[in-house]
């Protein structure tokens, strides 16, 4: 049961990191196809 819990935690301790790096990386639609052939 404690494994089972441990891997619970860890697995949320990665999503939610995921999430984060994620969020910081990426960039809105409008400025990724910012192009002049472009109508959003």
């Amino acid at each position: 049961m404690k494994a089972f819990l441990l891997g619970c935690v860890a697995a949320l301790v990665i999503a939610v990191a995921g999430m984060v790096i994620l969020n910081s990386v990426q960039e809105p639609v409008a400025q990724a196809f910012a192009t002049t052939g472009v109508r959003l």
